[in-house]
């Protein structure tokens, strides 16, 4: 019954003008954490060619968290474990590629096809922004993936 209220919450709010365009801003950050994890710089085509599906995701999250709770709920007091065990599990997902965290994260990422949408170029941009604002994509794709600016512009400058 949770699920079902959670699920059929998240599909009528899906349908107002704002909340899609929100979820299309929701996509562009997956699109610009996507191509940052995957060795790219953060450009408008590198974003938009990026997934907008993202294992860590705060949908995710929440699934996880009603799934969690289900199992639990009967006791009122594990609510910070139900969270705690909830956070572990996707973190641990999100560094992982086994079977059992593809399987674990289907659900969450299966929700994300409704709180995502496929952002506009300018989106991209404002996504691009906001993380520019909070992290130094530049220093981890070195770190990383050894990139090297000068290298990747060539690159870019060719196509």
């Amino acid at each position: 019954v949770k699920l079902a209220l959670f699920m059929g919450y998240m599909l009528l709010i899906s349908r107002m003008k704002d909340i899609q365009r929100t979820f299309m801003y929701h996509g562009a950050e997956h699109k610009c954490i996507n191509c940052v994890e995957h060795g790219l710089p953060l450009t408008v085509e590198n974003v938009l060619a990026s997934s907008r599906q993202h294992k860590r995701c705060g949908t995710s999250f929440l699934f996880l968290v009603m799934i969690v709770s289900i199992f639990l709920h009967f006791i009122l007091l594990m609510v910070p474990i139900v969270s705690g065990v909830s956070f572990e599990l996707i973190q641990w997902a999100g560094r992982t590629d086994s079977r059992l965290a593809d399987i674990l994260s289907k659900p969450g990422l299966a929700m994300q096809k409704l709180t995502t949408k496929e952002p506009t170029a300018d989106m991209a941009e404002v996504a691009i922004a906001a993380v520019e604002a909070v992290f130094d994509w530049r220093e981890y794709l070195k770190e990383e993936f050894g990139w090297k600016p000068e290298e990747n512009e060539e690159k870019n400058a060719d196509i």
